[in-house]
């Protein structure tokens, strides 16, 4: 398998990529079930994957194969939130538990950089496509009550994608309740490891690893109670 290739065909114009079986039956069980089963894909290679991005499977293949969503000309400022959070979005349809860690590690060294998060509605969209436990939700309902203020929102909600707008909105809610009396300082990076998943025994990230954007790490505090 190591040496045979699996052609995806991607997105309505079905773009073709060609990967190689055996990484992508080692990093997903997905793809494993169909290179591997008794199913149509398996005996011709290929497999469609008609709702997914061409764009996003694009920065998929380079981790793939260099294990890093960046190219060696780019930072952390020029990928876009858009393509963060359907990458994770990719990583939890597609089942692939390994690149969930650096798409988080991203986007904390991203809201760090910039002080500022994605479109409310482009957060609601990530939860339509998220399981209710999701690290990605978690990750984004902690950092929407310590990041920026609801007036620098837009509220024009997408029309049906009112389930996720009503889970993000009572996360929040339920978020600022509990950190109420909690009014202390939070290091997305030094816990980066909450969001993360890591294989039965394997060491946990260290605390002390500096943020390699060598920036000043993330504390924001969260409003101060009123008077």
């Amino acid at each position: 398998l190591l040496n045979d290739w699996a052609t995806l065909i991607v997105g309505p114009e079905k773009k073709t990529f060609k990967m190689h079986e055996g990484l992508l039956c080692s990093i997903s069980p997905f793809f494993k079930a169909a290179l591997e089963g008794d199913f149509k894909e398996a005996q011709e290679h290929t497999i469609e994957l008609i709702d997914d991005d061409p764009e996003i499977m694009e920065y998929f293949q380079l981790w793939l194969y260099t294990q890093s969503i960046l190219d060696h000309e780019e930072t952390v400022s020029d990928i876009e939130w858009g393509v963060l959070l359907e990458l994770y979005v990719l990583r939890e349809i597609r089942l692939i538990s390994t690149l969930q860690n650096q798409v988080i590690d991203l986007m904390i060294r991203k809201l760090a950089k910039a002080n500022e998060l994605p479109g409310l509605d482009m957060m609601c969209g990530s939860f339509a496509r998220t399981f209710p436990k999701s690290s990605l939700r978690k990750f984004l309902i902690e950092a929407s009550a310590r990041v920026g203020t609801l007036d620098e929102w837009s509220w024009d909600f997408t029309e049906g994608n009112e389930v996720a707008q009503r889970d993000y909105l009572n996360d929040l809610v339920l978020e600022l309740y509990n950190d109420r009396e909690n009014k202390q300082r939070r290091d997305f990076w030094k816990i980066r490891c909450t969001y993360h998943t890591h294989a039965e025994g394997e060491p946990r990230c260290s605390e002390n690893t500096p943020n390699p954007d060598m920036c000043s790490l993330l504390k924001i505090l969260a409003p101060a109670p009123r008077s």
